[in-house]
């Protein structure tokens, strides 16, 4: 299978059963590889999407604040992959779950932090990444956070001592400290739930999207969805559970 290449994202024109698809880096889900082509979970089981619904897509690998703008201003647009929230629901038509990213915080092996609850982290300098859904559910909650332009940084940041917890992904926070070399990371605890989809604008054409949907549900069904999961995060170092 070959994944949708990083060589292919300049912008064209959308026509008939085509669409346009913003991402930004997030893996394991979706990354652009060194071989230059974009890969990950999500790209993964899009690209089966795809070719099954027999929809063209141009692919755009943006900063996040830019690709989600993008998806919201542009019908035949979509943006890969986004935490559905309820904020969230009414602005876009949804294909998903892509995959399901449970939210942690996070701090070095080795570290004196005793946290386990939301309430806990009051005590502490939390990072995050600006505009991120983990980010938004704690300031919601009151929980200061020092945000970063991309969550990468957040793992130089818990190395240099500038914050003691990194709120992030269950899998985004360990793949780039082990890419950035900052030792393992230890889970303080878990406090959400969510599932990642493809988000497009709402006047997207619904009949792509649901061929698209019809496709995924057979995936999960079949079990292509989680041989794919297995496959990218074996791949990575990180066992499926």
């Amino acid at each position: 299978m070959g994944w949708l290449a990083a060589g292919l994202l300049a912008a064209a024109p959308v026509a008939a059963d085509s669409l346009v698809l913003t991402t930004a880096s997030y893996p394991p889900f979706n990354f652009q590889a060194e071989s230059g082509e974009l890969d990950g979970i999500s790209v993964r089981v899009l690209d089966a999407l795809l070719e099954a619904a027999e929809v063209e897509a141009d692919i755009r690998m943006l900063p996040w604040r830019r690709a989600h703008a993008e998806a919201r201003a542009q019908a035949g647009t979509c943006v890969f992959s986004t935490t559905r929230t309820a904020e969230r629901e009414d602005r876009f038509a949804w294909v998903g779950p892509l995959v399901a990213n449970q939210w942690h915080a996070f701090a070095l092996e080795g570290s004196d932090v005793d946290a386990d609850s939301l309430e806990a982290l009051q005590h502490y300098r939390v990072g995050g990444q600006r505009d991120d859904a983990v980010t938004l559910f704690l300031q919601d909650r009151g929980i200061a956070v020092d945000v970063a332009p991309d969550d990468r940084l957040n793992a130089r940041k818990l190395a240099a001592d500038r914050i003691d917890v990194w709120v992030s992904g269950e899998y985004l926070a360990p793949w780039y400290a082990r890419q950035e070399g900052v030792g393992e990371l230890r889970s303080l605890f878990a406090f959400h739930d969510t599932v990642m989809s493809l988000a497009c604008h709402p006047e997207t054409d619904r009949t792509l999207l649901d061929r698209m949907q019809e496709e995924l549900d057979a995936m999960r069904s079949d079990g292509r969805h989680a041989a794919i999961v297995r496959e990218v995060l074996d791949s990575n170092g990180e066992a499926h559970e």
